[in-house]
């Protein structure tokens, strides 16, 4: 198992103006990355699920200690498949709908792989 843990600067989020992530800017985050390797094939379909549960475990106890991370939306670069978008984007998943609607009409990029608005 590999946690890799990004700290940003504090005022990291200050830069720019608003973006579709993180949906909520008012703090600093600091993304983490689980890595969970395995050599039995067997244990293909469960290990996402024990990645899941890491990363719940973490986020429970991060605000069973305090931390203000309720409002933490998750790194779509580093979020498991099946991941919902909101979890992600938050309230501005139907902005980022209606933007795909507009600029690709024929879904080109639903051909590719990634998160699918």
């Amino acid at each position: 198992m590999i946690l890799t843990l990004e700290p940003f600067d504090e005022d990291y989020f200050s830069y720019g103006s608003d973006s579709a992530y993180p949906p909520d800017r008012s703090q600093a985050l600091f993304p983490a990355f689980i890595t969970l390797q395995w050599v039995d094939a067997s244990l293909d379909d469960k290990m996402p699920s024990v990645v899941r549960k890491i990363s719940e475990t973490i986020r429970a106890v991060a605000l069973a200690d305090g931390q203000n991370v309720s409002h933490a939306a998750k790194y779509m670069n580093y979020a498991t498949f099946g991941t919902p978008l909101e979890d992600m984007y938050g309230g501005n998943v139907e902005r980022l709908r209606k933007i795909r609607a507009a600029i690709d009409p024929g879904n080109v990029m639903g051909l590719t792989g990634g998160w699918r608005f």
